[in-house]
Parts: structure tokens; sequence; C-alpha cells
């Protein structure tokens, strides 16, 4: 077919019919291949939540059948009976209260709004850090909350708001530490978890009955377990191409063995509490 816009050629033209480059056949192909970062499931932050509830329900029943109320998780009786942080008991030698407190709340409020940020923040750090890291992390920043409000909060107290801020302070140390391999999302999750701080520490100051210093110590205790416990990565090496891979280019990276350094860090962080302790 004559096309006006096309240059004439003469009949007795010999050069070549322009083609297409040549496709390279699959095998030649580059492929770019994902290492990423394996996550665990949250079993102990769901088991957490569980625990919580049953205690919340239990100090419920408690205070029903003993003493005939039915807001047994705000009388004080029933919170100082299931180990809520009381200052003259614990300088008397019930120090097991400032574990103990960790997994009491007052009122339905406290608990639904400690029990959403557990289900929002726990999966994350325990998905990052595995099972046994989250455990400590949550156990130190916990004890660490405990402590600071036993030295600075003269009232009763109880709430699990103390491991919460420490798992905060937990996402903000691990992804301080690879916020150039995680790049913008990296950046965002920092940003928000420095947010989700200043705006609970803000409200805080305002809002009576919140102990500022619980949250304060969970979040500096959730931080230094996390300093030594945060996960280290081995730096991927040359892959051989495999139909499997091939179908599924990724890769999970591989964990640094540090046991022995991460046992040593937990005990160090659990011992220094038990000082503060003594020093209180």
């Amino acid at each position: 077919m004559f096309d006006p816009n096309r240059p004439a050629q003469s009949a007795q033209s010999t050069q070549p019919a322009q083609t297409d480059a040549p496709v390279p056949p699959p095998e030649s192909r580059q492929m770019r291949v994902l290492f990423y970062v394996k996550q665990a499931t949250p079993l102990v932050s769901r088991t957490l939540i569980g625990i919580n509830l049953v205690i919340f329900l239990a100090m419920i029943g408690a205070g029903f059948l003993l003493f005939g109320v039915l807001n047994g998780t705000e009388d004080v009786r029933v919170l100082v009976l299931f180990g809520a942080k009381v200052n003259e008991l614990i300088a008397e030698g019930q120090v097991w209260r400032l574990l103990t407190a960790m997994f009491l709340h007052i009122g339905v409020l406290h608990l639904l709004f400690n029990l959403y940020a557990l289900y929002f923040l726990g999966p994350q750090v325990e998905g990052l850090f595995g099972h046994v890291r989250f455990t400590a992390i949550y156990f130190i920043a916990g004890l660490t909350g405990s402590l600071a409000s036993y030295a600075f909060v003269p009232n009763l107290s109880a709430g699990a708001s103390g491991a919460i801020f420490g798992l905060v302070g937990a996402l903000v140390i691990y992804f301080l530490r690879y916020r150039d391999q995680f790049g913008d999302r990296g950046r965002a999750v920092l940003q928000n978890m420095l947010i989700i701080i200043a705006v609970n520490f803000v409200f805080g100051l305002n809002a009576p009955g919140i102990d500022n210093w619980g949250h304060l110590g969970g979040l500096i205790g959730g931080a230094v377990a996390a300093w030594g416990l945060v996960p280290q990565y081995r730096k991927p090496e040359p892959v051989v191409l495999t139909p499997e891979l091939m179908a599924d280019p990724r890769i999970p990276l591989d964990l640094v063995p540090r046991q022995s350094a991460e046992i040593t860090w937990a005990v160090v962080c659990l011992a220094l509490i038990a000082l503060g302790v003594a020093w209180v």
C-alpha cells in the first residue's frame, strides 16, 4: 500500500529491510533476585493479648464474688489483690508487683486502648525480632516502666503501657539501624513512631491519671533492650539460578548467630533493673 508520508524507494534498491532488535533467549536475560527479611508469626503477642483478657475477666469475677462489686477492675482492693504496683508494698519486699502490674488494667477503656496498641505493634516487633527477642524486649520494657513508676509516681498504677511503649522504642531502634536498607518505607515507619511518642507524651501531660514515668521508663527500657537484640543479617552471596528461584525470585536473609551476646545483653538489662529496685 502506498503511504504518502513515506519516502519513495527505487525498485532496484538493494538495502536490507529494517527489523526489530533480536530478543535474547530467556536463559540470557538478567533476573533480579529479591532478598527480604523473613518475619515471624505473632504467636507471643497474640498470647499476651489473651492473657490480659483472661486476667481482666478474672478481676471482674473476683470483684463480684469477694466484694460484691461489678467494677472489680477499678476497685482498689481487687487491684491490690491481683498485684498492682503499690509502692509501700514493694518497699516491704513484694517486688513481684513490678511484673504482675504489667497484666492488670483499670477499666474497660484502659484495657481496650492497650490491647489495640499491642495488636497493632506486637506483630510488627515480633515479626522483625522473632519470638524470643520480642519476649525479652516486652518484659524488660515492662519492668523498666514499672521501676520508673515506682521511683517517681507514688500512686497505685497498673497496665501494659510501659511494655507497649517499649515496643515503640524497639521499632525506632530497628529502623534507625536499617534506615538505608529500607529506604522511604523505613523512614516513614521511623517518622510514624516518633509522632506516636510525641503525641502520647503531650496527651499524657494534659490528662489526669496517666503514668508518664511508666511510659518513659518502658520506652527507654525497650530501646535499650532492642539495641543489643536487634537482628543482624549476613551479607547476601551470589546465587545460582534454579527453576525454583526463577519461579519465585525471593530469598530470605540469613541471620548472624549471636545467641551468647544476646543472652548476655538481656541478663545485663535485668541485672540493671534489679539494681534499680535495690537503689530506689
